[in-house]
């Protein structure tokens, strides 16, 4: 009895009709939503000839004193909505960006009414996107989402608006668009089209999502499918590379990033992650239009929550657990303590705050407690995009009962850079393996918290050496340029017909040659990524030719094939010199000699890792990858 007075409750504060769920009557369209070439005649009808149909343009739910249709319409751009909202302030007046016009899709929301005009059904919403009227979405996918004008912009009630909420003393973190919980959402239709016209049209909740993307003009939000709507999933396979066709939330994230602004970091990021194996969520581009108006550039991905986990691993909810930073502070999960950190994962930064892992036996109890190699991969991936971001933010893990503790990657919109800007304003070289080690007094983009866990795996020598063999592999195969290159290609050509629409309606990027310049120097980094990143590599783990050896050094390095040595000046080798091969555990892999003709070693043999060689008293680090 209590949830049934619960779920009524919510009906009500939300603004669905009770009766209307009741109701059998529904509105028939001659056409269903989605793209078409050219205008044409559309007609509505409803079962009962003593009920009639009411409609609205503007995104509204039907009322008494809406449109009553007669007959056919002629869908052209007398239907577009008059409602004109691109003008509300949906931000501070410093990212408002106001363009002289937008374009339109033709919405209409229809309902059944009997003849004492009381609604008799639910509302029912097409959304159509004709490109004879300027409404082209160049290929992608469409989403439409329709909602009542005071619950997207009222002073209220609105979640899209500054509002009643909004602090000046605190504008970056207060507004309407920074609250949260069930009583934050708002009931709507969403559309969703293929090419082929192939999606979902239903009621859902609405929320607004992210941080900074809350207060942006182009604002991220999530859609949430539940039973009191009407339909408990959305129904449709959304991304061709993932079997999973039901979806209980979706993430529509705004077209973002940090400099340079081309907006396709974190597509680039998430499918890389998801590449490397790492827990990431399935993206693609979507043009999204609000209450009929052209919203621009979205990415609609998955949530990465409990849902998520369940219909990627098939777990049970109530045996899961979701952090979201390293203090320890439930996502999702029991038990929890008064401030609403896991107790499991705090227990365990606890412990390791005095642990010692370079001896055995802790080591192996963080190994029963985390998925070793899934922490190193996690590592390499963010260092590898030079997460700007990470790891105070960003940062979330799982696992369930008995488990082990595994990390997700999101949100690469500060990645695919490798300069950052100082406190002056000057560029300088992103140093990511010194952001991941921190252990100054600072608490972002790192701190000593977040880098505590992965600190102390270094303190043991087979961790040292198995992340570093691990990382090599990684930039041999999935992180080499032929395979990054692909995703950039791939959003590039998609993106690349529609960003001059989102520039005029946005003001970002500032033009399409903008735009294009800021994507050649995502290209660029993925270009030079691997070499730069190991060289980054070598020089953190101390591999420096200028202190290891007075008497030779070794070449190239990292190495593939072969290991070339070179005499220092002033220095020379003995006619025979014996030399050894050791990896970090110490085991001898390979012995040998030099002679004065041959100083070079071949090393095919050898896997990509860290490893010694040493010879006239002195020992060299090198990499082979």
């Amino acid at each position: 009895m209590k949830n049934i007075i619960q779920t009524l409750v919510f009906l009500v504060l939300t603004g669905l009709s009770l009766m209307s769920f009741g109701q059998r009557e529904e509105v028939f369209f001659s056409a269903q939503g989605g793209h078409y070439d050219t205008c044409f005649l559309l007609s509505m009808s409803c079962r009962s000839k003593e009920y009639h149909v009411r409609y609205t343009l503007n995104g509204a739910t039907p009322d008494s004193t809406s449109c009553q249709y007669e007959h056919p319409i002629m869908l052209n751009d007398s239907l577009f909505s008059r409602s004109k909202i691109f003008t509300i302030p949906i931000c501070t007046n410093d990212l408002f960006y106001l363009p002289d016009s937008v374009q339109h899709c033709i919405v209409i929301r229809a309902a059944v009414f009997d003849g004492n005009d009381s609604c008799v059904s639910h509302t029912f919403t097409n959304s159509y996107f004709i490109k004879a009227l300027g409404c082209d979405t160049h290929g992608l996918p469409v989403v439409s989402i329709c909602a009542d004008s005071l619950d997207l912009f009222g002073f209220e009630q609105g979640i899209l608006v500054p509002g009643i909420h909004f602090d000046s003393l605190n504008p970056t973190q207060t507004g309407n668009y920074y609250q949260k919980g069930r009583e934050w959402e708002r009931v709507s239709n969403v559309e969703y089209y293929d090419a082929d016209n192939g999606g979902i049209n239903q009621i859902c909740g609405l929320r607004t999502h992210g941080n900074r993307a809350r207060r942006q003009p182009q604002k991220g939000l999530k859609i949430y499918a539940r039973d009191v709507y009407g339909e408990k999933y959305f129904k449709h396979q959304f991304f061709d590379s993932c079997s999973i066709t039901y979806f209980k939330r979706l993430v529509i994230k705004p077209f973002s990033s940090l400099y340079p602004f081309s907006g396709i970091q974190d597509y680039i990021c998430s499918q890389t992650a998801i590449d490397i194996g790492l827990e990431a969520g399935q993206s693609r581009p979507v043009v999204l239009y609000l209450n009929g108006e052209y919203w621009g550039i979205y990415f609609l991905q998955e949530k990465l929550d409990e849902r998520y986990l369940e219909s990627h691993f098939d777990i049970t909810l109530e045996h899961c657990d979701i952090v979201g930073d390293w203090y320890g502070t439930a996502e999702y999960g029991e038990p929890v303590d008064g401030y609403g950190v896991l107790i499991e994962f705090a227990d365990m930064m606890h412990w390791l705050e005095t642990a010692d892992l370079s001896q055995e036996e802790d080591y192996q109890h963080l190994s029963e407690l985390i998925d070793i190699e899934n922490f190193m991969d996690y590592i390499i991936f963010e260092t590898f995009i030079a997460n700007l971001d990470w790891p105070a933010n960003n940062m979330r893990c799982w696992k369930t009962d008995g488990g082990r503790w595994r990390w997700v990657f999101y949100d690469g919109d500060a990645a695919l850079n490798e300069y950052t800007t100082d406190s002056l304003g000057n560029a300088t070289l992103f140093d990511v393996f010194g952001n991941a080690t921190y252990t100054g007094n600072a608490t972002w983009p790192s701190s000593a918290e977040a880098t505590l866990l992965f600190r102390k795996c270094l303190e043991n020598q087979e961790f040292e050496e198995q992340f570093g063999i691990r990382l090599i592999q990684w930039c041999q195969n999935v992180l080499a340029y032929e395979n990054t290159e692909q995703h950039y290609t791939q959003i590039k050509a998609l993106l690349y017909p529609e960003i001059a629409s989102q520039s005029f309606r946005f003001g970002y990027p500032s033009d399409v040659n903008y735009w294009s310049w800021a994507c050649q120097l995502n290209n660029d980094f993925l270009l030079n990524r691997t070499d730069n990143y190991t060289v980054e590599y070598i020089h953190y783990v101390g591999i420096d030719e200028h202190q290891k050896s007075d008497v030779f050094s070794v070449y190239p390095n990292p190495a593939t094939n072969v290991l070339n040595i070179k005499t220092r000046h002033g220095s020379s080798l003995p006619t025979e010199t014996q030399y050894c091969i050791t990896n970090l555990m110490g085991q001898t892999l390979l012995r040998g000699t030099l002679t004065t003709e041959n100083q070079q070693i071949g090393i095919t043999h050898l896997p990509a890792g860290m490893y010694f060689i040493t010879l006239a008293g002195e020992t060299w680090k090198f990499v082979v990858k």
